[in-house]
């Protein structure tokens, strides 16, 4: 990763004003919904720096281990994968909390990861929104990516019910794609939001 240094130096670490904490836009959709391409879309038009988080980043780095067992300390859906998202909802408030401003893609795919993520985040200013595609479309990019299980976005919505558990702050239809308008929608509504918000620990 490359770095920006004006030159070497032996001084102190770099100290930043203190601004208080971060603020988060909380993307939740299926997979293949535009997520990613939209969290990349707002990081570029906002004014002032945005982290783009996900837990794919995590597992495109390598952090997790190969192996999978049915059973034991090594089975991916009874004991690795709880703890690894319990994980990175965990790390959101540690990164907000050090000043940084942050757009996080997620699936919230049970209530009680909804309910997790507004213990963690209360105090925060979180702006939920709620990307829709439709399904078909779903369907069409995940044969195209040939990196996803085909159907795991039509579950993520049908099975799952990602986008029951609670209201959003805004929401946006990405089935024809992440055009200019559906991002200004998205500008336009954050810079005028009030004080109320979704995702409050106690709401839905």
């Amino acid at each position: 990763m490359s770095q920006i240094r004006p030159m070497p130096s032996s001084g102190p670490e770099p100290i930043p004003p203190d601004r208080g904490p971060g603020r988060v836009i909380l993307l939740n959709g299926a997979s293949s919904s535009g997520k990613s391409t939209l969290a990349k879309a707002l990081q570029r038009a906002l004014d002032e720096p945005f982290l783009h988080v996900s837990s794919d980043q995590f597992v495109a780095s390598g952090i997790l281990p190969e192996r999978r067992d049915r059973h034991g300390p090594f089975a991916w859906w009874e004991a690795m994968r709880p703890r690894f998202f319990d994980g990175f909802h965990r790390c959101l408030p540690a990164l907000a909390g050090a000043g940084n401003d942050l757009i996080v893609e997620h699936v919230i795919e049970f209530p009680a990861w909804r309910d997790s993520l507004a213990r963690l985040l209360e105090g925060f200013d979180v702006w939920l929104v709620g990307v829709h595609c439709d399904l078909t479309e779903i369907d069409r990019r995940e044969r195209e990516r040939g990196d996803r299980r085909i159907g795991e976005g039509r579950t993520h919505v049908e099975v799952d019910g990602i986008h029951m558990f609670g209201p959003y702050d805004h929401e946006v239809d990405t089935s024809t794609g992440v055009s200019a308008a559906v991002v200004e929608s998205v500008l336009s509504a954050w810079r005028s939001r009030g004080e109320g918000r979704a995702l409050a620990a106690g709401a839905g």
